[in-house]
């Protein structure tokens, strides 16, 4: 119990580190020299104090631990900020989803997804930072596969994963959803096919539940789980759902 509580300390220095890397990007690397330099004073004081070991032990891995984190969020930075730059503008992009998709409140598909180039139409340069896309309702946005839109940017608030967030006047498909992305996409579909065969509406809720696919939900009953709060049931319940029963199918095999 002592040993876990000793744990402690070194979590809540890397919550606290990361809390302010994010809201206060421009110090990360600060804390990242701080983090360093902690460590090695805990490393000095653990050479020359070896009755206090167990104290000095746990400052030195908090500080390490700290260090490791501000320095996720220092190379995260400046592909964040370049993302977020295109503020306001009409963009085109190019991206690698990340994410399974859902219909928003807006009647639009959103998926999360890895930049990898972002510019005026036409002209766009490499990029790399999370962004959140919203595109008209179509079929092969998958996870995994790589799309193509236009449309407007708006740079999102300090704390969110996305630095950047695409109002999609055109999407695209350029490469679709392959190896074991496009198995689990042809499951995914073959799944809700044959859920919508069951009667409504836990028909269209049972995908959702499974895997977290909301897409078959209809938007007066996608409207009534947002009001009454039972919107996470589906949209992140049914992902990790998802997760745990490969994952037990996949131990069980071995």
């Amino acid at each position: 119990m002592t040993r876990d509580l000793r744990l402690l300390p070194i979590a809540g220095g890397a919550w606290v580190a990361a809390l302010i890397c994010v809201f206060a990007p421009g110090v990360a690397w600060g804390c990242v020299g701080g983090g360093i330099v902690g460590a090695g004073i805990c490393g000095w004081a653990l050479t020359r104090r070896p009755s206090s070991a167990a104290v000095w032990g746990v400052l030195l891995v908090l500080c390490a631990a700290g260090a490791a984190v501000s320095v996720s969020a220092a190379f995260a930075g400046p592909g964040r900020e370049d993302a977020a730059s295109w503020s306001g503008r009409v963009v085109e992009a190019t991206a690698e989803i990340t994410s399974s998709a859902s219909i928003g409140q807006d009647g639009r598909l959103w998926v999360e997804v890895a930049l990898t180039a972002i510019g005026p139409p036409g002209e766009v340069r490499a990029a790399s930072a999370p962004a959140r896309i919203g595109i008209e309702p179509g079929e092969g946005f998958d996870l995994g596969a790589s799309m193509r839109v236009t449309g407007e940017a708006e740079a999102t608030n300090a704390g969110e994963r996305s630095a950047l967030i695409v109002f999609a006047s055109a999407a695209s498909v350029e490469r679709p959803a392959s190896g074991v992305f496009s198995v689990a996409a042809g499951l995914r579909l073959a799944f809700v096919e044959r859920s919508l065969r069951l009667p409504s509406p836990g028909s269209a809720l049972l995908p959702g539940l499974a895997v977290g696919d909301t897409r078959a939900v209809p938007t007066e009953l996608n409207d009534a789980m947002r009001t009454s709060g039972l919107s996470h049931l589906t949209a992140v319940s049914g992902a990790n759902c998802a997760i745990v029963v490969g994952a037990v199918f996949w131990l069980a095999a071995l």
